[in-house]
């Protein structure tokens, strides 16, 4: 089966100069998410706890089942097994900052582009400082029930993003241009 052009031709550039932009948005979007599946977890949990509590006020009659003990063992069991949706945060924010690294050690890009590069790191650390400032305003307003606080690399690493995408930027950019793969043929442009 042949392909058609347009997806042929692609050189796998999705995450280029702008991968640290992606990487804030998604490291913000994957600990709201994160913790929201853990709150809906935990309500869940306490719900069908609390209806087998009730249900145990018939309890001896003939139809009689222990809820309790079923929910303990089924919700209760999913209920602390989410909870490594917090390690699995951080693993994914510092994959996913691994990456931008990674990529931008795989490009060929001529030195010229080195202010436009500059640029744009500088527009990526003006714009994380709102998105850790809006973080910081859904941890002070207790979403969850206080619950995005048991995030701690998360927080940290959210709350400190201005410094964070910096260092990331840096590295990305110390790497885009020593052309560790260098054939002579550099790329003609961001």
């Amino acid at each position: 089966m042949k392909l058609p052009s347009i997806i042929r031709n692609k050189k796998g550039q999705g995450t280029g100069t702008f991968g640290i932009f992606n990487w804030m948005i998604v490291a913000f979007l994957t600990v709201v998410f994160f913790g929201g599946l853990i709150y809906a977890m935990g309500l869940i949990n306490g719900v069908m706890h609390q209806v087998g509590v009730q249900n145990d006020a018939n309890a001896g009659s003939p139809n009689w089942i222990n809820l309790t003990q079923a929910s303990d063992a089924t919700f209760g069991q999913v209920n602390q097994s989410i909870q490594a949706l917090k390690m699995v945060a951080i693993v994914y924010i510092l994959g996913l900052a691994v990456l931008v690294i990674v990529a931008n050690a795989l490009q060929k890009i001529h030195p010229i582009y080195f202010f436009a590069y500059i640029l744009i790191c500088l527009l990526a650390i003006i714009f994380a400082a709102p998105i850790s400032n809006a973080y910081q305003t859904l941890l002070t307003s207790g979403i969850y029930n206080g619950l995005l606080s048991q995030f701690s690399a998360s927080n940290w690493i959210l709350n400190n993003l201005p410094i964070i995408t910096l260092v990331i930027s840096v590295l990305g950019g110390v790497f885009l241009f020593i052309n560790l793969i260098r054939t002579g043929n550099e790329g003609s442009g961001l």
